[in-house]
């Protein structure tokens, strides 16, 4: 008996989906769990995930179609019920299933490729047309072919390994094979490309930690890319953090100026730009913001920061983000009416701090979140914060990792920013945004002197929130921010 696959609600707003690519074909086996299509949401493009075990018997939905949410989109055989694998449609069959203005000139249309069963969503990076037309060279490595020449031949030896070689090539899929190999890779790990030349020649030779070498696969960083600053150039685990932090930030500062086309042009919005729209109009329009704006001395936070990094006692690099993140837990546990919800004409005091950070993506904002930050020491949420980092600039989240907030921050301090507010994201109470630390004219003992000072402006619901609490609210900020030891404990 078979089993229809439906398009699955992957975000709490998603009225439908687009298929972007089927990773599975009809025929291919699909086991729990195992990735099945991307898809295109109001939030991100996610990985539907199976639910069910079987063979994929039928698509129904061409890659680049939508279909609203509980749509069948393709249909998984049951376990054990024998099928023929269904042939690939014909040049004509694919133009009738997908109009060929949503389908790239030099990408053949791949309608046969499975959908995923019921689906867990996962978010992964939108693919441009070149990646789209090299499957296998994504995230900046070189296709199979070039991969396998080692950029220094090893002496003795100018050409490619012999074939006698033990080692099998485990990435290189040959010509003519499947596409499962990929597909069953874990949806959250972009696959590695390396070729094996590589990986027994330049990448062994390169210095690194077992730690930072770890960390460098689990994000898909090439070792040859990242500056060393152990004993002798040693790439270390906290120089593997600092290479995403500086990618992050720069697809930040890149993504800041808009795409701006020609002028009298008009482009039609993702669904993801749809969803930014009517929610921060929906939480104008609805939500009494009012805002509050407090000055915060820096200076021992500064110091803290450098002699963390001079001892190195912790894997993860703290970061000032993280500090805030801290320094707002507390705060948020002496004021728990920050950490509220606005839900049924009353107000839902939260019982877990679970923080929000807004991230820019390619077309929007996304806000990946820090579960239970009132049981995680400061290295914790440092870990956990750039964990997700990691993922922002390489794809991957779940679900999960993009929603329960009950409180959020929009930190704009590695712009240069000096001071801004943030629109709040229903049905949280507040936002805090962080702007830069820079060195401004203080007053201290009656003299001007030259500090070291941040601002910080909470948006709050006025229905929830009164200003007294909000200014408090700060001022617990401030002295914990001011007194930056107390965030170790």
């Amino acid at each position: 008996m078979s089993i229809d696959i439906t398009m699955p609600k992957l975000s709490d707003t998603m009225e439908e989906g687009k298929i972007l690519r089927w990773l599975k074909h009809p025929g291919d086996k699909v086991t729990h769990g195992e990735p099945l299509a991307e898809v295109e949401t109001d939030k991100a493009d996610m990985v539907m995930e199976a639910f069910d075990d079987g063979v994929m018997q039928e698509i129904l939905l061409a890659e680049g179609e939508s279909a609203p949410v509980g749509a069948p989109i393709a249909r998984l055989a049951a376990p054990g019920e024998e099928i023929k694998p269904a042939a690939p449609p014909s040049p004509g069959a694919l133009a009738e299933l997908a109009p060929a203005a949503e389908q790239p000139e030099s990408a053949p249309v791949q309608a046969a490729q499975p959908p995923r069963a019921a689906s867990r969503p996962v978010a992964v990076r939108k693919r441009s047309l070149k990646e789209a037309e090299e499957p296998e060279a994504s995230n900046g490595a070189a296709p199979p072919a070039e991969a396998a020449k080692p950029s220094h031949p090893e002496p003795g030896g100018d050409g490619p390994e012999p074939k006698a070689m033990p080692r099998p090539e485990p990435e290189r899929e040959p010509a003519g094979a499947t596409r499962d190999t990929a597909a069953m890779r874990p949806a959250s790990v972009p696959p590695r490309t390396t070729a094996p030349a590589h990986e027994h020649g330049d990448q062994a030779k390169i210095k690194a930690s077992p730690l930072a070498r770890r960390a460098a696969e689990e994000a898909g960083v090439d070792l040859a890319q990242v500056q060393g600053t152990g004993p002798e150039g040693r790439i270390t685990k906290r120089d593997i953090d600092n290479f995403l932090r500086q990618q992050q930030l720069f697809r930040q500062r890149r993504l800041v100026t808009p795409r701006e086309g020609l002028p009298g042009t008009w482009e039609e919005l993702s669904k993801m730009r749809r969803t930014i729209a009517q929610r921060m109009a929906t939480s104008k329009r609805e939500i009494p913001h009012f805002y509050v704006t407090m000055e915060i001395d820096m200076e021992e936070a500064v110091r803290l920061k450098k002699s963390l990094e001079a001892t190195e006692l912790f894997d993860e690099a703290i970061t000032y983000n993280d500090i805030v993140i801290k320094a707002c837990t507390l705060a948020l546990g002496r004021y728990p009416r920050m950490n509220a919800s606005f839900e049924n004409d009353g107000i839902r005091i939260h019982p877990s701090i679970n923080i929000g950070m807004a991230v820019a993506v390619e077309d929007g904002l996304i806000v990946p979140v820090i579960k239970e930050c009132q049981q995680l020491t400061l290295p914790e949420i440092a870990r956990a914060a750039h964990r997700l980092v990691a993922k922002a600039a390489q794809g991957g989240f779940t679900a999960d990792e993009l929603s329960g907030a009950t409180f959020s921050i929009s930190n704009m301090g590695m712009l240069g920013i000096e001071h801004f507010s943030a629109v709040i994201v229903p049905p949280q109470a507040a936002i805090l945004a962080v702007s830069a630390i820079k060195e401004r004219p203080v007053v201290r003992n009656g003299q001007v002197a030259v500090g070291t000072t941040m601002m910080l402006t909470v948006s709050c619901d006025h229905r929830i929130v009164d200003g007294v609490v909000a200014g408090r609210f700060l001022q617990e900020m401030k002295r914990f921010l001011e007194n930056p030891a107390s965030l170790l404990v």
